[in-house]
């Protein structure tokens, strides 16, 4: 199994880095985590390559800030040929908001043809011979939604946009690898028992996913969701604090495949 991050930033895309998309091949279908502006990446000659391959396109919305959903300005373009499904909090109508509010100039109706949308709740689902389960999380009195992928023996957490909580923690226990956000505390010393104190921003901190993917034993912790303003070397310094905590952390970076 392997994930191929297009977009490992929030906020805005920075330093060759594109917002929040990763895309998870499987079988015949494609899995697509979050639409930010990684999700343009299609359009290369990698990505249209990726799609070759597949019919069926699963895309998991956490929340609908536009650093998670712009790439949908072309969705419609780059899987026109493809049966997609979104899931997410609520249904296609989000998007119907956007274009009546002039935000996309787009035919709403006509290319939303092959896209079905899908209102999650929290509970296992089953889709083919994978399954999801979604949990809530807040986010500075907003909603997101996080998701937990089971291919047989492997798994994959993806959390970003959230409030650090024993819940995550039980959420992502025992994953083979857990896609987390992070965000620089500003801080020199971590009080590492107080996990619900690392936060920043409504974000988790770098020390507090790591905390997360150590207390849940998860196999290995990918950071994502970079800040915009950290180029490669402030993001190795984020770094090295995670593996003072957790050994097994990596930095996820866009078109760097990760393993699991």
């Amino acid at each position: 199994m392997k994930v191929i991050p297009l977009g490992t930033n929030g906020y805005f895309s920075s330093f060759g880095r594109q917002t929040a998309c990763f895309a998870i091949p499987y079988k015949s279908n494609l899995i697509v985590l979050d639409a930010g502006s990684g999700l343009f990446r299609f359009a290369e000659a990698d990505g249209r390559k990726l799609l070759s391959r597949v019919s069926k396109i699963f895309l998991f919305l956490s929340h609908y800030h536009l650093d998670h959903t712009f790439g949908f300005y072309a969705a419609f373009d780059l899987f026109k040929e493809k049966e997609v499904t979104v899931f997410a909090k609520a249904g296609r109508q989000v998007f119907s908001e956007f274009v009546r509010m002039e935000h996309f100039p787009i035919d709403y109706e006509k290319k939303y043809s092959n896209f079905k949308w899908q209102k999650v709740r929290e509970d296992y689902e089953t889709l083919g011979d994978f399954r999801y389960t979604v949990r809530r999380q807040d986010h500075r009195g907003e909603a997101s939604l996080g998701f937990r992928l089971e291919f047989g023996s492997k798994s994959l957490v993806y959390i970003t946009d959230a409030e650090p909580s024993a819940a995550s923690v039980e959420f992502a226990r025992g994953t083979s690898v857990l896609l987390h956000e992070h965000e620089p505390s500003g801080k020199k010393e971590i009080e590492h028992s107080k996990l619900e104190k690392m936060i920043h921003d409504g974000h988790v901190t770098t020390e507090g996913a790591a905390w997360i993917a150590k207390e849940a034993k998860v196999g290995k912790l990918v950071l994502i969701h970079h800040n915009p303003f950290l180029n490669e070397t402030d993001l190795n310094k984020e770094l090295e604090k995670a593996k003072k905590i957790f050994k097994e952390s990596y930095l996820g970076m866009d078109l760097e495949r990760i393993e699991f």
